[in-house]
């Protein structure tokens, strides 16, 4: 087929593609490596995002796909997701997982501005924090681990913990009449 001079040429030119393409492959892959493939979804129902913008240090955005994949570099130090049905975020690429999840903008509150407040509801809040502590005491565990020197000297302590464990015996005897 081939005479003997047109052979060496042609074998020279064969293995030179080869060697482009095996090196156009390699850069190919490398490339694809330089970078991190993310899903974003739905912080509520889990579905994948469509369309979502995600910029990496502020460059140009790319766009989810239907399944809420992109592609994110990895030299980027923050990303950034924005969307008009969702809250935006920004992250430090340390931060991203492999899955992103975006609030929707319907569980946002508008903003509440408090400018005073009515000394009656001052004075129930302060109660409710009150009863809450001295629930909170009545119940915490007691023993070795936990020894507390002022609940030695606390009579208060005392009498709230007699006080509940006769509530609490109240309440047994009540059922017993219920279910007789």
């Amino acid at each position: 087929m081939l005479g003997d001079s047109g052979f060496l040429p042609y074998l020279c030119s064969m293995i030179r593609t080869a060697f482009i393409c095996s090196l156009l492959f390699m850069l190919g892959v490398f490339r694809a490596q330089a970078q991190r493939r993310i899903v974003v979804l739905d912080m509520d129902t889990d579905l994948p995002v469509r369309d979502v913008s995600v910029r990496a240090n502020g460059s140009a955005a790319t766009k989810t796909d239907v399944l809420g994949r992109a592609n994110v570099p990895l030299t980027a130090d923050s990303i950034s997701f924005s969307h008009v049905l969702y809250c935006s975020e920004r992250l430090a690429m340390a931060e991203l997982g492999d899955t992103m999840y975006l609030l929707p903008v319907e569980h946002l509150l508008p903003e509440v501005r408090v400018t005073e407040l009515n000394p009656s509801i001052k004075g129930m809040i302060s109660a409710w924090a009150l009863a809450g502590a001295m629930m909170g005491a009545a119940e915490a565990p007691r023993g070795i681990a936990s020894f507390d020197f002022a609940s030695m000297l606390d009579r208060r302590s005392r009498r709230d913990k007699k006080h509940l464990e006769r509530a609490k015996e109240i309440l047994k005897e009540w059922d017993k009449k219920k279910t007789d």
